[in-house]
């Protein structure tokens, strides 16, 4: 037997490895030592005909030594090629196609063969292959045919909202094929559930956000194609992009291709270009951006750029980034990204560092136009004369008279962080220039970077405030501007942020929409107490549609002793389909007498519900009986004086829900027979009573299990959950009965059994979220029933928006 070296053998198998060639002395010349083999110089080639058939381009096949031939799809009787094998040295290959009958002129196939040649090396046999891809379509292309804008279009016919749906039965029975355009590296897109796809041909609206548990183990980069059947899929919003959530069970077919160059855009295109590969340029970071991090505790991972034309836009890197604590330069230059918005905010994400690396310029001067504010549109501008008529924690109100007519416009710093200070809270009726860069923001123009410089008193008289009642709240919603307006209505003052207060206004007959004095400066409310009724003056900031949210800068607050209001301060709870039990609301009332208000119950299905009782601080509510329908009953509990509605709270039924009629259940004598004990979150195992197993994350004693929430992935609480038992069918239904001293506005989630939180936000969790619960109202120990969607045999059950306590967990299947 031959003696072989051992270093020897080990150094040649790692060059074999890297395919590097042969480093044995004694290799034959023919069919011996490291093979190679390419095709046109290349590891792969792809030709093409048409419909019509024929013969392709001429390849060149070039091998170390003997090679055969196969296909990968041995059905594909109608592509022949011109040899099935060949020898050491150059060899000319083509392959001759028959004619598609009954194609139609957008069908398309293909083939690809495998050249397979081997070396030897100390005996070992070693392969090689090349691969020629062979397609047949009407344009005779190799470009990959890709459908990306055709399953867009039906996918923004479909209207989708921030709660997942089904997607069609048409679209359903689709499958979609695109280029990825996201890296998986970079960490920056989302989550590592996101991908990016576009077609290979660039178009508007050719992109789409996929979003999968699968994704994040294939860790795809840009050029990578991927083929997915759309059985199941559910299609949402997140922030106003479309995301198509891919069903976990179907599998995702992926090769290699070539990553489309990106696109030149400027920033009012990106919504036309959404989650496709964009290059914007003339970038300028804003002021006070240079010199800190993509993403810090001041701007959250938004760092605000304008281009030098003044169209403004975001920079979006995730907490999760790569590149998160890298400086952003005092440069100008482009940059490149995923396109996107976030409620209506033009944003780009960058996939990696190397897309950042075109800030690399010196920052040019910016040329201001001189206008005054009713002429203001995109672009950098400076307006003179103009007057500081309000201020908020972020911002600045500048007014102007032109022409009789006074015109507003504001100046927004988000770096602004003090709640109860603003730099130019002294000079308010003041005089002043304001310079910077004008973009649109919720539909009215304001200055998102931008310079004061202060003046003298002003002489500017305001108009008289606009009453801004229920009507003409719905009248603005519909044409907002800056407006200058009076509301009356009763203060809320939420304090449960220990760090920051939300200041509210209630206004009569105002239903489905949050009326919120932006940014409140805390001073500005000495003296005031949530349940006040007060009269206000202030500035109309637009309407925010994501979150029908009503924006006012306060100028003026104060008590108001003569218009009467009332508040219902209890939240209904949802009504149980069946045996539904009655519901008992506190409500206040000010500059009016109980013996005064009136309840009634209107909308809808008000002869699905009745008011029991009233006394001088509660009224009691019940629905009149089980749900049998397939649909939830709701209807309006109204509080009236002298005929006029002053209060107004959703009452709502559950529909009847099928159960799946098998159970699993994790009970309070379940958790206290773990023995849960201490502070600390630990990994336990529950076995229950019925012989289900549940593991998980979790906290808790005698009386609770506790699920926790931290937006740090780091935090104990953040990586908090529980487990449900493996089932031997989907579920179907979830009931999670909380523990009373659960806070409001909690909200538990049904999520992958192998998730991770990577720092996330709450609607962003609710996005990826099988099912989600509606929220916990404070003080109920009422079960809350949801549907399991998609969730199938096994998921976590993990909780958002702060910590969740529950005594009792059920699972029918």
């Amino acid at each position: 037997m031959k003696a072989v070296n051992l270093w020897k053998t080990l150094f040649c198998a790692a060059l074999a490895v890297t395919a590097f060639s042969a480093c044995s002395d004694d290799d034959k010349d023919d069919d011996g030592g490291m093979p190679s083999i390419t095709v046109n110089g290349e590891a792969s080639v792809t030709v093409a005909v048409k419909l019509d058939g024929g013969t392709t381009d001429a390849i060149e096949v070039v091998s170390s030594g003997n090679w055969a031939l196969t296909f990968d799809d041995e059905t594909a009787t109608w592509c022949h090629p011109s040899k099935e094998t060949g020898g050491k040295g150059k060899t000319t290959l083509t392959f001759t196609v028959d004619k598609w009958e009954g194609a139609a002129s957008t069908d398309s196939r293909q083939v690809t063969a495998k050249l397979l040649t081997t070396g030897n090396f100390e005996g070992i046999p070693i392969p090689k292959t090349a691969t020629v891809i062979i397609k047949q379509n009407g344009d005779g292309s190799t470009a990959v045919v890709t459908n990306v804008k055709e399953i867009r279009t039906l996918l923004k016919a479909m209207n989708p909202g921030q709660t997942k749906v089904n997607v069609t039965d048409e679209i359903a029975a689709m499958t979609i094929t695109g280029v990825v355009v996201s890296e998986f590296d970079g960490h920056n897109f989302g989550n590592d559930f996101n991908i990016a796809v576009q077609d290979s041909k660039v178009a508007e609206d050719s992109g789409l956000t996929l979003n999968g548990n699968k994704f994040q183990d294939l860790k795809l980069s840009a050029g990578t194609i991927v083929t997915i059947p759309l059985t199941g899929a559910q299609v949402n919003t997140y922030g106003g992009v479309i995301q198509l959530a891919i069903n976990n069970d179907v599998a995702i077919e992926t090769s290699t291709g070539t990553a489309p160059e990106p696109v030149v855009v400027s920033p009012d295109q990106f919504l036309s270009y959404e989650s496709m590969l964009v290059k914007i340029e003339n970038c300028i970071p804003a002021t006070g951006t240079p010199g800190t991090a993509w993403n810090n505790s001041t701007n959250k991972g938004n760092a605000n750029f304008t281009t030098t034309s003044g169209q403004a836009f975001v920079v979006r890197t995730g907490n999760s980034a790569a590149f998160k604590s890298e400086l952003i330069p005092d440069k100008s230059g482009f940059l490149i990204g995923i396109a996107g918005q976030f409620n209506g905010d033009k944003q780009v994400s960058p996939r990696t560092k190397a897309d950042l690396n075109g800030l690399d310029q010196p920052i040019p001067e910016p040329e201001y136009q001189e206008v005054t504010i009713n002429n203001l549109g995109v672009g950098n501008y400076v307006v003179k004369n103009a007057t500081i008529v309000g201020v908020h924690q972020k911002g600045v109100m500048f007014g102007q008279e032109v022409s009789g007519t006074v015109y507003y416009v504001l100046g927004f710093n988000n770096a602004w962080e003090t709640q109860t200070a603003n730099p130019y809270i002294a000079d308010v009726d003041k005089l002043a220039e304001v310079k910077g860069a004008s973009a649109l923001r919720y539909g009215i123009y304001q200055f998102s970077n931008f310079d004061v410089t202060v003046g003298s008193a002003s002489t500017l008289q305001l108009p008289a405030p606009a009453d801004f009642d229920a009507a003409a709240i719905d009248a603005y919603i519909s044409d907002p501007v800056y407006k200058y307006v009076k509301v009356v209505g009763v203060l809320d003052i939420d304090t449960s942020n220990p760090n920051y207060k939300t200041y509210t206004i209630t206004i009569a007959g105002v239903t489905g929409k949050t009326v919120a004095f932006a940014y409140g400066l805390d001073s500005y409310y000495n003296g005031l107490a949530s349940g006040d009724v007060v009269e206000a003056t202030g500035f109309a900031l637009g309407y925010d549609t994501s979150n029908s949210k009503l924006n006012i800068m306060l100028r003026d607050i104060k008590k108001n002793t003569s218009v009467p209001a009332v508040t219902i301060t209890t939240e209904p709870e949802t009504f149980a389909a069946t045996d539904p039990q009655q519901q008992t609301l506190a409500y206040t009332f000010a500059n009016t007498t109980a013996a005064e208000i009136s309840f009634a119950i209107e909308g809808t299905n008000a002869d699905k519900f009745t008011v029991v009782s009233k006394t001088d601080a509660n009224v009691v509510v019940k629905a009149n009986g089980n749900n049998e329908s397939d649909a939830a009953y709701t209807a309006n509990l109204v509080a009236k004086v002298a005929g006029a509605t002053l209060a107004s709270v959703e009452l709502k039924q559950a529909k009847k829900i099928a159960t799946g009629g098998d159970v699993v259940e994790l009970t309070l004598a379940d958790i206290k027979a773990a023995n849960i004990t201490g502070s600390a979150y630990l990994d336990k195992t529950f076995n229950a009573a019925d012989g289900s197993v549940w593991s998980g994350f979790v906290l808790g004693n005698a009386e609770r299990l506790q699920l926790g929430w931290n937006t740090d992935p780091t935090k104990a609480a953040a990586k908090s959950n529980l487990l449900s038992p493996v089932l031997p069918k989907a579920a179907v239904t979830v009931t999670i009965t909380p523990e009373a001293s659960t806070a409001a506005g909690r909200v538990f989630v049904l999520l992958p059994k192998d998730f991770e939180y990577a720092g996330q936000s709450v609607d962003e969790i609710k996005a990826l979220a099988y099912a989600v619960s509606s929220a916990t109202v404070k003080g109920s120990v009422e079960p809350i029933l949801f549907e399991a969607g998609n969730a199938g045999t096994q998921f976590q059950i993990r909780v958002v928006g702060g910590a969740g306590y529950f005594t009792n967990v059920k699972i029918e299947y």
